[in-house]
């Protein structure tokens, strides 16, 4: 079973008031969501008082979880935006500057509240069109992986993570300048046959490729080139080929993934982690949000 599937397997299962299941989403989640706040906050009281908050909001909003996401990305959106919610509160409701919170970790609209899906009912249409081209993009993502077009997705993501111009992109890599708009204009035809196959109407253009594009936030949102875990797990023991680590070191390292930078982090920290520390943690987040399965079938609350 993947992860994902795995993921959705869970999902159901809490939905359907499985306590136990509970648990194994919050052991599964608890330490990278925990390592990303902790990157950006000193006290790990705070951290984890914000951890607890994620896993509370997607509890809450479990009656109208939307499947289509990754269940990490979810969770990582709800942690983004309490952590926004956070610095906001510091400064007195003075605006944050991006200073607080990089720009990918921006909350996204449809993660204001608790319950996101609020947003996707306002909004069922536009979703559904947003859900397709994120689809057509993670696709791309992947097949460049499976066929070691590293290079591709790196010049990507140069250009809508990092902002680096066409120049400043050549020189980094040492190609020409025509070399980098080759890419550019094969990558967008490579976007546009997919989106027209997937009946997603978008009028791709060589502005999508800034850093300032609504797909540059998309991308950066829903971490369309983030390698697996697994793959992630394997860069720290050394056992991926060449092109592999280059790649996963520069995303990671180069274009500042924080989402994968969390999961190293723990990674990391598997064999060192005080277990029963981790232990106090997730039944803390436990008995915070337990009571929302209360409603539900087959409660399992008092096990």
């Amino acid at each position: 079973m993947s992860s994902t599937e795995a993921d959705a397997f869970l999902i159901r299962a809490v939905q359907a008031g499985d306590a136990a299941a509970w648990r194994e989403v919050i052991e599964r989640y608890q330490g990278r969501l925990l390592s990303f706040a902790r990157r950006r906050l000193a006290q790990r009281s705070e951290a984890e008082d914000l951890v607890q908050e994620t896993f509370l909001g997607l509890m809450r909003s479990l009656p109208r979880y939307d499947a289509s996401r990754s269940l990490e990305t979810y969770l990582f959106a709800i942690l983004r935006n309490k952590l926004n919610d956070f610095f906001r509160r510091r400064s007195k409701g003075q605006r944050q500057s991006l200073e607080a919170l990089e720009l990918e970790d921006a909350p996204a609209a449809w993660l204001q509240v608790d319950t996101p899906s609020d947003y996707v009912a306002r909004e069922e249409s536009r979703d559904a069109q947003r859900i397709a081209l994120v689809d057509c993009l993670r696709r791309w993502a992947e097949n460049c992986c499976a066929q070691a077009r590293f290079q591709d997705l790196i010049v990507i993501e140069m250009l809508v993570v990092l902002g680096m111009r066409n120049k400043e992109v050549a020189s980094d890599l040492e190609l020409s300048e025509t070399a980098v708009a080759g890419i550019k204009f094969r990558v967008l035809e490579r976007w546009r046959q997919l989106t027209e196959a997937a009946s997603v109407q978008h009028n791709w253009r060589e502005s999508d490729l800034a850093a300032t594009s609504s797909v540059a936030h998309i991308w950066r949102e829903e971490g369309i080139s983030c390698p697996k875990r697994s793959t992630l797990g394997r860069y720290l023991l050394g056992t991926l080929d060449q092109n592999w680590q280059t790649y996963v070191e520069f995303h990671a390292d180069g274009a500042g993934c924080q989402r994968c930078l969390a999961n190293l982090d723990d990674l990391r920290d598997e064999d060192a982690r005080d277990d029963a520390q981790r232990q106090r943690f997730r039944e803390q987040c436990f008995a915070s949000s337990v009571g929302f399965l209360s409603h539900r079938p087959n409660d399992h609350a008092g096990d």
